[in-house]
């Protein structure tokens, strides 16, 4: 997995203003494709692969570390502001 500068500050941004200290990817359940991938700045589960992405604290979920492999997160500007996409996904 990947995280662009842009989505690195972007991140930086939400933790200022929410007082997170890193991003968690869990298992949302199983969708056509696979698991659906969740994300959010809940703190690391007992059970979680810790790891720092460019500078970014990441907890993964082990349900979902191999789902990880190859995706990219990015930041996309809207007119409504900005937004953190996944790059990667395999589409069904």
């Amino acid at each position: 997995m990947n995280i662009t500068e842009k989505a690195k500050q972007n991140l930086q941004t939400i933790f200022k203003e929410k007082g997170g200290e890193g991003i968690r990817f869990y298992s949302m359940g199983a969708g056509c494709c696979g698991p659906q991938l969740g994300i959010s700045l809940d703190a690391p589960e007992e059970n979680d692969i810790i790891e720092e992405i460019n500078g970014i604290k990441v907890a993964i979920d082990k349900d979902v570390k191999d789902t990880l492999v190859g995706l990219t997160l990015d930041n996309d500007e809207t007119p409504n502001g900005s937004q953190l996409v996944l790059l990667g996904m395999d589409q069904c």
